[in-house]
């Protein structure tokens, strides 16, 4: 209010007298908006804004690549001495070869050797956990710890027709386990099969294509009425 007051007692002294002579003396002394000028510099101030922005992502983006190469080579680093003992000495070239990836340690996994000791948990143990002692190729010490489930799972890959799951699906047809209801017997592939029925167990006789099968049936059995007795023996309904 100051400045316009200024401004138009200036333009007064000199006879100017209409709106517009005031309006054009205000503008002349900058007091006035003027549309284009301001959106040229607002447009300005973001046309600097997006270049600054730019520039961070760029030196952003530059400081992640320095940091993921970083990482990978000390990965690469980490794969090559991999079960090595802390005693253990490595050439300068193969430190080197890991860092800058010219070798396949990172697509090659660490073998391992067992040294055929393994630490089975007794029974009622809290702790359930197996351990398979085993030794890499260069002297280091390395255990596999397996659960319960998983120590039954391993032997089941390693060898289905010895050791399965016994609550593994069959490996050689869906129908395996199926009730009277469920399978037609009269099938010509049904030739061969058994027919089980556990009292107490399950709803009724189920058929089982092999004798493994039928084992391993009598042993899911032999474990449901094994927990039937123990609630029996708590005071629990059967």
């Amino acid at each position: 209010m100051d400045a316009a007051t200024t401004v138009i007692t200036a333009a007064m002294a000199r006879g100017e007298s209409t709106a517009r002579d005031f309006a054009q003396a205000e503008q002349d002394a900058g007091i006035l908006a003027d549309a284009t000028r301001e959106q040229a510099a607002v447009d300005a101030a973001r046309e600097q804004a997006r270049t600054e922005y730019a520039a961070e992502l760029r030196e952003r983006g530059q400081q992640l690549a320095v940091m993921a190469d970083y990482k990978h080579r000390l990965d690469r680093i980490l794969r090559a001495i991999e079960g090595r003992p802390d005693t253990d000495t490595m050439l300068v070239r193969e430190i080197l070869a890991a860092a800058h990836g010219t070798t396949p340690y990172a697509d090659v996994p660490m073998t391992l050797a067992w040294t055929s000791a393994a630490h089975a948990p007794e029974e009622g143990a809290a702790d359930q956990r197996a351990i398979v002692e085993c030794v890499s190729a260069h002297g280091g010490r390395a255990h596999l710890v397996l659960t319960g489930d998983e120590r039954y799972a391993l032997a089941s890959l390693l060898d289905a027709t010895i050791v399965r799951d016994i609550h593994a699906p069959c490996p050689h047809s869906k129908a395996c386990g199926m009730t009277d209801d469920e399978i037609d017997a009269a099938d010509r592939h049904m030739f061969g099969w058994a027919r089980l029925e556990v009292a107490g167990v399950d709803d009724g006789p189920r058929w089982y294509c092999t004798p493994a099968c039928v084992s391993r049936a009598l042993t899911r059995a032999g474990a449901h009425l094994e927990d039937a007795d123990h609630q029996a023996e708590q005071g629990g309904a059967w």
